[in-house]
């Protein structure tokens, strides 16, 4: 039986970027340097045994992925197992011959993940890359026929921009996801999302689009709602997985550049179950305390240990390790305490019909998909 959890794997294959954003996740504008990992030690030990236990989707991202000499090779290779690809790239690689060599190796089935704060002077405070650059891209990218999505980076420094460059996404009909700004290789405590701005900014806005991910918390699905609207039983597997919502720890897991494997790479410097190249991935995640605690989460304390939507939400563990210290702890981004009962039924209300039409937009994905292969 092919195991349903970790279907998808981000794989940081490098730290090295052409850019000096100072505060990198990877931590890319650091001393932190490492050595690549070559091709066959990641065909080794990421790739054969991450399609052994059932991992469908690999999303390639750096530092800078495409800077690696090998870049293409591993793609191919990953395709050729029967992996679905995706890059996350700057975009200052993605000139139009690598564009064509991409569309050569993976047709129009890879999906090219930009990252963006905003629309207008927002987007500098994290990135050295102007929005203008970012617009351009998207339609030289559209001109090769490539699925886009766009990683919303969220903190104080655009919650007032924010439900602006949603709708500006929206508008061009693409993909989002949103990526919580954190602490993994800075310190910039202050640039993190606070509950009130998650409460009045961010919250509003991602429960009223659905094209992308929904992996946002807290996520206020009754599980009995989910089992309804996608017939499965998310009390038997302890995690919404068909599809994922919420917090994606169990559905996807991270490899950063030394191999550490953590169950999100935004503390993937920090948390790890163990090492890809030193042991055997199918152990780490299957047999390591951090992994078994984490997908437990009967584990969690606080509010989200005792939430009627744990099992649909799972509360945010980076945010609970970076600013309670504890990865079980409540998510202390959650503003769900500060609501009346009436608020939570209304917000409660709006996700249930935004998470049915999530759920019939990506089976008739999944349908399209299928018809093609």
């Amino acid at each position: 039986m092919v195991n349903s959890k970790f279907h998808t794997l981000y794989f940081e294959a490098t730290r090295n970027c052409n850019f000096s954003c100072i505060y990198c996740s990877t931590g890319s504008s650091k001393s932190k340097k490492c050595t690549d990992a070559d091709y066959q030690a990641i065909v080794d030990h990421i790739f054969v045994p991450a399609k052994n236990l059932g991992t469908k989707f690999i999303d390639f991202s750096g530092g800078e992925f495409l800077l690696r000499n090998d870049s293409l090779k591993l793609l191919q290779t990953a395709i050729n197992m029967g992996f679905s690809v995706g890059i996350v790239s700057n975009g200052t690689t993605l000139n139009n011959e690598k564009l064509q060599q991409l569309k050569d190796i993976a047709g129009e089935e890879l999906i090219i993940s930009l990252g963006i704060n905003s629309f207008d002077s927002d987007n500098i405070v994290t990135r050295d890359n102007h929005y203008t650059n970012t617009i351009k891209l998207i339609e030289k990218i559209s001109g090769f026929g490539f699925k886009i999505n766009i990683s919303v980076t969220i903190g104080e420094f655009n919650k007032k921009s924010f439900a602006d460059t949603i709708k500006k996404i929206s508008d061009m009909s693409l993909a989002f996801n949103r990526i919580p700004f954190s602490i993994r290789n800075c310190n910039a405590l202050d640039l993190m999302i606070t509950p009130d701005s998650m409460k009045n900014y961010f919250h509003p806005v991602l429960r009223n689009y659905f094209n992308g991910q929904i992996s946002y918390v807290p996520f206020f699905l009754p599980p009995d709602s989910y089992n309804t609207i996608t017939k499965s039983n998310i009390y038997n597997d302890e995690l919404p997985l068909n599809p994922s919502i919420g917090c994606w720890v169990g559905s996807y897991y991270s490899i950063n550049p030394e191999g550490e494997v953590s169950p999100c790479p935004l503390f993937g410097d920090q948390i790890s179950g163990g090492n890809v190249f030193k042991e055997n991935l199918k152990d780490i995640l299957f047999e390591s305390e951090l992994f078994k605690k984490i997908l437990n989460r009967k584990n969690f304390k606080g509010k989200c240990g005792n939430c009627k939507y744990t099992l649909t939400c799972g509360g945010c563990r980076v945010m609970a390790y970076f600013l309670n210290g504890d990865p079980y702890a409540e998510d202390p981004i959650c503003f769900i305490d500060k609501l009346s009962n009436e608020e939570i039924a209304a917000i409660e209300k709006e996700t249930i019909k935004s998470f049915k039409n999530y759920n019939r937009m990506i089976k008739i994905r999944n349908l399209l998909i299928n018809k093609d292969s």
